[in-house]
């Protein structure tokens, strides 16, 4: 095989990718551009702020489970085992041999759920979040764009 078949055959593999984009053949090239990143303590910044933020929302959730005593669904023997309810299964999955039938639910109270996570350490919303520096700090607009990191 010559060089020059090789090279007619080349060029039906690898099309002038201008010419192929629709763009005119005298299209000059991109160049490529790294992309900025953040400097390293914006970055931490903000997701010690989302922390914050997802653990006041946790925080509210669980306090209105608590207060509002919902039914929560729950494994069958964490029903079983903390005073909750299993739920009996239906006539047609008894009707099923046991190893192919679904795990059996239980429902557990909200009050139930929370005073158990509160036995074993948690400290529901008792952190000092209005103080903190991440959840004070608005440094979107830093007046130096070209920190080091």
């Amino acid at each position: 095989m010559s060089i020059q078949s090789f090279t007619e055959k080349a060029v039906s593999f690898a099309p002038n990718p201008p010419k192929v984009a629709g763009l005119p053949p005298q299209t000059p090239p991109e160049k490529y551009q790294k992309p900025q990143h953040l400097p390293s303590r914006r970055l931490v910044r903000n997701v010690l702020r989302t922390r914050l933020e997802a653990v006041r929302q946790l925080a509210n959730v669980l306090y209105e489970l608590e207060e509002k005593d919902v039914q929560l669904n729950a494994s069958y023997w964490l029903a079983d085992q903390h005073g909750g309810e299993v739920l009996k299964a239906s006539a047609e999955h008894e009707a099923i041999p046991e190893w192919e039938r679904p795990l059996l639910q239980g429902r557990r109270g909200g009050r139930e759920v929370i005073g158990y996570l509160r036995d074993r350490g948690a400290r529901l919303g008792s952190g000092k979040l209005k103080g903190h520096w991440a959840a004070t700090s608005d440094d979107d607009g830093l007046k130096s764009g070209n920190e080091s990191h």
